[in-house]
């Protein structure tokens, strides 16, 4: 038992040190595609101001607070591109912005096939006179889950009603949830904003260190 555990804690040790070294030097790939349909001569300009709009289920419970920490992301991504946060009460605000996100965690990569879970199972074979016994080990393998993250977003024009921009932005990797994934992905969908190029589209992002 002392040494099962062990190996244990050496894989362990192993992956995590395996994914400390992909995150100093992390380059995030995205898909990403956009749609922007402005009307003529109408488009956000440096200082505009918006709004952050939710649907009714991102409004109470775990649901709000988690969309509470992307709208700050996204409040800074939208920052570098010249649009300012409103307060809630304030009024003629031109632009709302909605956020839609989702994360799901895999097992394993999607190109890595199953592998049963560590424990004692028969491989390998011992001739024992005119017999076969087999023999048992342990099936050791040790792989880090996957993760799959998207977000849309999109921009109305509060005062004609129109959703007039569109984008998505999906990224995945062996990295958990964390505030700097999600302001890359961020900052991804908002690749070329307001007049994004047409079509999808790879946008890679390096995070500071």
């Amino acid at each position: 038992m002392a040494r099962t555990r062990m190996l244990w804690l050496l894989s362990f040790a192993v992956v995590a040190a395996w994914l400390a070294g992909c995150a100093s030097t992390l380059r995030l790939e995205h898909s990403v595609q956009s749609v922007a349909a402005w009307p003529a001569a109408t488009r956000p300009a440096a200082g505009d101001r918006y709004l952050f709009e939710r649907l009714p289920s991102q409004r109470s419970g775990p649901s709000a607070r988690e969309q509470d920490e992307l709208e700050a992301l996204a409040a800074e991504a939208l920052a570098t591109h010249g649009l300012q946060r409103a307060d809630a009460a304030a009024e003629a605000v031109p632009w709302g912005v909605q956020l839609v996100a989702r994360s799901v965690r895999y097992p394993y990569a999607p190109w890595d096939a199953p592998e049963p879970r560590p424990g004692w199972a028969p491989y390998g074979q011992v001739l024992v006179g005119r017999g076969v016994v087999s023999s048992l080990g342990l099936l050791w393998q040790v792989r880090p889950p996957y993760y799959v993250r998207e977000v849309t977003l999109t921009v109305r024009d509060r005062r004609s009603g129109e959703v007039v921009y569109e984008t998505r932005a999906t990224q995945d990797g062996p990295w958990a949830d964390s505030p700097t994934l999600w302001r890359a992905l961020l900052q991804a969908a908002l690749d070329g904003f307001p007049q994004p190029p047409t079509g999808p589209r790879r946008v890679v992002i390096e995070p500071p260190r």
